[in-house]
């Protein structure tokens, strides 16, 4: 066998393999960890005011992702990326999710808390969250979510 002919099975073997790391994060289901109550202060938790957070929603079926865990204001935030909620995303984002399904699950560290994440929708609150983030002038598109403790 020569290489021209033996390469077109490696290549293949190469790009199944090679195939999933290029999609980026895969999300993934329910979250473990020592369930702690909602903190008043976020800091301890924190690195700088900020930190990856997995967060898990939809518990009828079970979603969760990384995301950068911030803080403004003395409250967690989170945000998407500018095209999150568009008609033309091709999969259902974990943005549209949260706007139907707000509970969810944080797990900073080996911590998980119960929360809502509330939609900051109005410019007046959303702006200088993301004016935080460096974003000048900020665009439209981009969701900002808080995490509050439950109501239940």
């Amino acid at each position: 066998m020569s290489l021209r002919s033996a390469l077109p099975p490696i290549l293949l073997l190469f790009a199944l393999a090679a195939g999933p790391l290029a999609c980026g994060p895969i999300p993934g289901g329910s979250l473990s960890g020592n369930e702690s109550d909602f903190p008043d202060d976020w800091t301890p938790h924190l690195d700088e005011g900020r930190a990856f957070c997995e967060i898990e929603s939809r518990a009828s079926d079970p979603h969760s992702i990384q995301l950068d865990c911030f803080l403004y204001e003395g409250a967690l935030h989170v945000q998407s990326h500018r095209w999150a909620l568009a008609s033309w995303w091709p999969t259902e984002s974990w943005a549209s999710i949260w706007i139907q399904e707000p509970l969810v699950r944080l797990r900073v560290g080996q911590q998980i808390f119960d929360a809502t994440a509330e939609l900051v929708s109005t410019p007046v609150d959303r702006i200088p969250v993301l004016e935080l983030r460096g974003y000048d002038p900020v665009p439209d598109g981009i969701a900002v979510f808080r995490f509050v403790p439950r109501d239940e």
